[in-house]
């Protein structure tokens, strides 16, 4: 099975993040999981188009892995068989073509046989492992050269289960219990392509049970032959999927599977929400014990006092030692804002007409606090209407009036500028463009322009 897959969090957020709690405390008489060690099962023989199919269901069915070493003819005449044991996930090695004594053959023989061997697997569309297990166990000096020499590395076991010789299923449950001992290498021989196999198929379901209950883990074969600790996927979750500025939120780090040694996993907040201002980015490291599958953290979503809109923000797991991310692997939490939104409201200005000309003034659209949003004014100045938008971050933004001609002799006026409508804003105060007369009259303006101007002198012929 695919066993190295995990991921875990270290997770960050917002304001401050408590460390991560323990799992549920444990009954006293309880044993933690894997706290004792790994075990890895191993068959032999194979593949038989009878027992195969159901240890395979069977090991799905209680998620335990396993590898199985498999005959280079068994593989020819049962190759629908041996692709089902691939495609369940599980490691296939190699175990010679007729399961001859390597040590009794020559040379020439013991390549031939694991030759022929892989390539039955791979025509058979198989993706064998480099591990090989000599028939009976009979390995010597030169058998180990000649499997270097083709790339191969021998695997032997710990444990004999003796399911070959006609014993009874409790019979060799009891086998296997016996021999498993803590903290030590424990590699389980059984056979799923002997006589006997059914028998081996009814002791597994107490054997790997019991096992569980005395705080064995069940392993794969690594390159080299050793059981490896199982890889745990990692998910987040929340306690809750809303949360408002100043709440807290409980995230949650779980594992699918429990491990035999200490793990970490590295988490980060990402989304919408900006660091530093909606929450303190920073990453978190959660620890796991042997045994370990759930981790707790804690977010306080800070209090920032400027009108937002709702923003997301997702935990996800990227690195670890001793878990893989998931492939999809978050936990999403909506920050709803509470503040007030800011009070828009129009200063006024004043400008000095032109007789001749159109003159411009301004007045400012302002806020009295930053919004974390747009905000759009619709403003009247005297009848002409505009839209003007003080962007997020700021609190002034200016409208430009058009004021025409202004005649000889007319007083100060003023020009009301009132707010229609706000988006997200509450309307405040409106205020005039005082308007003052020009300074000099329209003549006095002509006059003054054509004094500057040096006429041309143009001859006429005849003249002089």
């Amino acid at each position: 099975m695919r066993w190295a897959l995990g991921l875990l969090l270290a997770v960050v957020l917002p304001v401050s993040l408590a460390a991560p709690a323990d799992s549920a405390p444990r009954k006293h008489h309880e044993v933690v999981p894997c706290s004792r060690g790994l075990v890895a099962l191993t068959f032999d023989d194979g593949p038989s188009s009878t027992v195969t199919p159901k240890l395979v269901r069977l090991l799905q069915r209680l998620d335990v892995p396993a590898t199985f070493f498999m005959v280079g003819s068994r593989v020819v005449a049962a190759p629908d068989t041996a692709r089902l044991v691939e495609r369940a996930g599980f490691a296939i090695g190699n175990h010679t073509w007729l399961h001859t004594d390597l040590t009794t053959q020559s040379k020439a023989e013991i390549r031939k046989s694991l030759r022929s061997t892989h390539q039955a697997m791979v025509d058979a569309g198989l993706h064998p492992t480099r591990l090989a297990r000599p028939p009976y166990g009979a390995v010597d000096d030169r058998v180990r050269r000649l499997l270097a020499g083709l790339g191969l590395v021998p695997v032997l076991w710990t444990i004999d289960s003796r399911d070959w010789t006609g014993l009874k299923p409790g019979q060799i449950r009891d086998r296997v219990l016996d021999g498993v001992h803590r903290h030590r290498t424990n590699v389980v021989l059984q056979h799923d392509g002997v006589t006997n196999s059914p028998a081996t198929l009814r002791a597994l379901p107490a054997e790997i049970a019991t096992l569980r209950e005395r705080g064995f883990c069940f392993a794969g074969l690594d390159e080299q032959g050793n059981p490896t600790p199982p890889v745990p996927v990692a998910s987040v979750s929340t306690d809750v999927r809303h949360v408002d500025e100043g709440g807290t939120v409980r995230v949650t780090v779980r594992l699918d599977r429990p491990t035999s040694r200490p793990t970490t996993a590295l988490v980060a907040p990402g989304g919408s929400a900006t660091s530093g201002s909606d929450f303190d980015h920073a990453r978190r490291t959660v620890r796991f014990g042997v045994g370990e599958r759930v981790a707790h953290l804690w977010l306080r979503v800070r209090q920032d006092r400027i009108d937002e809109s709702t923003e997301d923000l997702y935990f996800t797991v990227y690195d670890g030692n001793g878990v893989q991310p998931a492939l999809v692997a978050q936990a999403d939490v909506r920050i709803r804002d509470d503040d007030p939104p800011p009070t828009a409201s129009v200063v006024g200005g004043t400008v000095t007409a032109s007789p001749l000309l159109d003159t411009t003034g301004q007045v400012q659209v302002r806020l009295d606090g930053v919004s974390g949003r747009d905000v759009r004014v619709r403003v009247r100045a005297g009848r002409a209407d505009a839209w003007v938008t003080v962007p997020a971050g700021e609190r002034t933004a200016a409208l430009t009036v058009t004021v025409p001609p202004e005649g000889p002799g007319r007083r100060t006026r003023e020009i009301p500028v009132l707010i229609l409508t706000a988006e997200n804003a509450e309307r405040g105060n409106d205020a005039t463009l005082t308007v003052r007369p020009p300074d000099r009259t329209r003549g006095e303006v002509v006059r003054a322009a054509l004094a500057g101007v040096t006429w041309p002198v143009v001859a006429i012929p005849g003249f002089f």
